[in-house]
């Protein structure tokens, strides 16, 4: 069902289209819109013109679909679950900066320097939220040293497992000794 909404944001009311469908039996926003301004909308239905002052283009489609699978694989949860808790201050879990790590090498893989400014360019920073300077790339490293060999052989299995319950699919061979 599509209807159109108004958010007031700063005593200024702006208007967007949004669908919403079931999800997994529950109402769930599935596209939301921006239309702009009460005259903007008003000016479109009039016939004018009406260009935005500046538009930013992030990548979005390849970002969300890896991210969603991560997600359906418990990537982050694993890897944190074998890993443990980190300090308050490290800015996100082991498990979060793996999962960004195969997501940035899954989309548009860069050095781990790079990857801030690759982050800044996709709309990935919508729904994860993370502190700034949280993506610097010491905390990569510091993530990365985390996770000994005998960690990384049993995060490892445990994902295998999650894909092959997923995927409902049959492992042939063992990956691990």
């Amino acid at each position: 069902m599509t209807s159109i909404i108004g958010k007031t944001i700063k005593g200024h009311t702006y208007y967007y289209s949004r669908e919403v469908a079931r999800v997994g039996g529950k109402p769930k926003v599935v596209s939301q819109r921006y239309l702009g301004k009460a005259a903007d909308i008003e000016a479109a239905i009039s016939g004018a013109t009406v260009m935005p002052d500046r538009t930013r283009h992030l990548a979005f489609g390849d970002v969300a679909a890896v991210w969603e699978m991560l997600r359906r694989l418990k990537v982050t949860d694993i890897v944190d679950d074998v890993v443990g808790s980190r300090r308050s201050d490290a800015g996100a879990s082991v498990g979060t900066y793996i999962a960004l790590a195969v997501l940035n090498r899954v989309v548009d893989p860069c050095s781990k320097l790079a990857f801030e400014t690759w982050w800044a360019k996709t709309a990935g920073e919508r729904w994860l939220g993370l502190p700034p300077g949280a993506l610097d790339h010491r905390r990569f490293w510091d993530a990365m040293d985390a996770i000994s060999e005998s960690r990384l052989e049993e995060i490892e299995r445990r994902i295998v497992e999650a894909m092959v319950a997923t995927f409902e699919s049959t492992a042939q061979g063992s990956c691990w000794t």
